[in-house]
């Protein structure tokens, strides 16, 4: 039997709550969790509630919940009791980075869990954009976004007016609308929180300024 679930994406500072249907099995008559870095247990640092399970389905707490997880590497382990004597357990990987570029390079997770990397945008030296997201079936009670130079944020120095949202929609500052952005490679983190307290997911723009010149002789 496999025991690796998935894979859960998280930027610090997000929370989510997971589901996942377990083969072969009918209903779970207990489920618990732990939440592991490495060899220590963590959980009662981040989540505030225990798993739930309805059927073969397995819920996580809500991660995060407690409070913001730092980047790295953890795993959540369940462990269910079924068929009144059997008791496994499976787990899901979970990866954290911080809301900057400094350790996005080469990370690709879109086949396993929700793709944070929205799009990237080439704009000139001078220029402007706002940027709407649609999440289908989201409702968003919260918005929030960081225009960053690496690790630096750089939102109050660039960008006007401020992150929003309105049902499944979430917008981005006017990127640019401060100051003119100078070339270089950023990256926009839009933040949204969801009306049933259950998820606080960040989502990536990629966003690459260019100089304003011809061909070089």
């Amino acid at each position: 039997m496999r025991t690796r679930i998935g894979l859960i994406f998280m930027f610090e500072g997000d929370f989510r709550k997971v589901s996942a249907a377990i083969k072969n099995v009918t209903s779970f008559s207990a489920v618990t969790a732990a939440l592991m870095r490495g060899d220590q247990d963590v959980t009662s640092t981040y989540i505030n509630d225990g798993p739930t399970s309805s059927g073969n389905l397995i819920t996580t707490g809500i991660i995060g919940d407690k409070a913001a997880l730092i980047q790295g590497n953890y795993r959540y382990f369940v462990t269910g009791t079924y068929n009144t004597n059997k008791k496994r357990t499976w787990y899901w990987d979970i990866v954290v980075l911080p809301q900057d570029l400094s350790l996005l390079d080469g990370i690709d997770i879109s086949t396993e869990d929700y793709d944070p990397f929205v799009d990237k945008l080439t704009i000139y030296e001078g220029d402007k954009l706002a940027k709407e997201l649609i999440i289908p079936g989201a409702e968003f009670t919260a918005a929030a976004g960081k225009f960053r130079l690496l690790a630096d944020d750089v939102t109050a120095t660039y960008c006007s007016g401020s992150a929003g949202f309105s049902g499944e929609s979430l917008t981005t500052h006017n990127i640019g609308g401060t100051a003119t952005i100078p070339a270089g490679d950023y990256g926009y983190f839009l933040t949204g929180t969801c009306n049933d307290g259950e998820m606080k997911a960040t989502w990536c723009y990629l966003v690459k300024v260019l100089p304003k010149q011809g061909v070089l002789p």
